[in-house]
């Protein structure tokens, strides 16, 4: 009477999965990559550990494992780098597409205020003007930013343009409050 054995024979298409499980691993629930030892899959698939070593030894499977491992981290890098390209490429164009959405509201507000102006209506005040005129500069810098073009420059000519309006508002309100004061005479 033949003594059964406790373990599976390592035939070449159990030999093969085995090593498909030890050389690339598989992907667990959360999508981590995970490994076996071998004492692990000798456990797993009931065959002995000590045949499995050889087998593995002789096959070279540590050297397969570390080269399935670099090329699968390259292949990693390359499909992040790829994703986060895509990922950057639709950023810059919705940012764009915000810097018109922006610049034609801007446009519609002054728009209006020339209509209402030209009407004999009361238009808008010297802070709303300033308030567009950094709407406007803010949606610039943004599409500029988003088509990887250089912004310090717009900074320094809004931060000159912002010095003048200033000045420019401060001399409209003195000749605001010449008038009310019912002074004719010219102000300087």
């Amino acid at each position: 009477m033949a003594k059964k054995s406790k373990y599976n024979k390592l035939s070449n298409d159990l030999k093969n999965e085995i090593r498909i499980l030890y050389v690339q691993g598989f992907d667990d629930e959360t999508g981590n990559r995970k490994t076996y030892t071998l004492e692990e899959l000798a456990l797993k698939f009931k065959v002995a550990k000590s045949t499995l070593y050889r087998n593995a030894q002789q096959d070279d499977w540590k050297t397969q494992r570390e080269q399935f491992q670099q090329e699968y981290l390259i292949n990693l890098d390359k499909q992040r780098q790829k994703d986060l390209t895509e990922e950057s490429h639709k950023f810059d164009t919705n940012s764009i597409n915000l810097a018109k959405a922006l610049l034609t509201t801007v446009g519609q507000n002054l728009a209006k205020n020339n209509h209402e102006l030209n009407e004999g209506k009361k238009g808008f005040i010297p802070s709303q003007l300033h308030a567009l005129a950094n709407a406007a500069l803010s949606a610039q810098r943004l599409a500029k930013l988003a088509l990887g073009e250089v912004t310090h420059n717009v900074e320094i000519n809004g931060n000159l343009q912002n010095s003048a309006f200033r000045e420019a508002m401060e001399l409209l309100d003195t000749v605001a409050d010449k008038r009310r004061e019912g002074n004719d005479q010219p102000v300087h």
